[in-house]
């Protein structure tokens, strides 16, 4: 994927889901504008530190990185539909994952490759799931199950999903992201994505 397209996505103007309610699908629908917060570009630490995590970083991760270290994508208030970490963060967030792995029950042998060496690099918020980078694949370890088939063959891949259909991908991830119009306590889930 030219990077630049996932640029462009992350500057659409007025970029907005349109949702359906949470549990109960009806012909009501509703958009709900949505926004990104981007980090800054990665400092030479902060790059450095990248490239000593994964020996060979992917053309595309580097690139991504030197111009924000870490973003929160389809935002709306305190809903976040999907972060990805500043570097400062990935060992943390990997050695968290591990510790939690293991508090549940998990033995080292029952964790997937990825689960074991992987950099987790990102979440859907408020999930319990991570996001986590192997050997130049991007995977998704679930709580609720899973397995070790990619979520992406690569970080381009990764990011051209994203593009392609954000709603999608958030379902993918366990649609846990869920938006709010109003004063109403509905909950929204996003099913398609819309720009001016």
């Amino acid at each position: 994927m030219n990077l630049d397209l996932f640029f462009r996505h992350l500057s659409d103007p007025r970029p907005r889901f349109e949702c359906e309610p949470a549990g109960r699908p009806q012909e009501t629908r509703i958009e709900v504008e949505i926004s990104h917060r981007l980090h800054q570009a990665a400092t030479d630490s902060a790059i450095t530190k990248l490239c000593s995590l994964i020996p060979q970083p992917s053309a595309e991760v580097e690139a991504l990185y030197r111009v924000h270290d870490g973003m929160d994508l389809y935002v709306q208030g305190s809903t976040v539909g999907l972060a990805l970490y500043p570097v400062s963060n990935w060992g943390a967030a990997t050695k968290s994952f591990r510790q939690d792995a293991a508090a549940s029950g998990r033995l080292v042998d029952e964790l997937y490759d990825f689960e074991r060496e992987g950099i987790v690099i990102g979440e859907p918020p408020n999930s319990g799931n991570v996001i986590v980078l192997y050997e130049g694949r991007v995977y998704y370890s679930d709580h609720d199950g899973g397995d070790d088939t990619p979520l992406a063959e690569n970080f381009a891949s990764f990011l051209q999903r994203i593009v392609a259909d954000p709603p999608q991908l958030l379902l993918d991830l366990g649609c846990y992201a869920r938006y709010s119009y109003g004063r109403s306590e509905t909950q929204w889930i996003p099913l398609r994505y819309l720009h001016d």
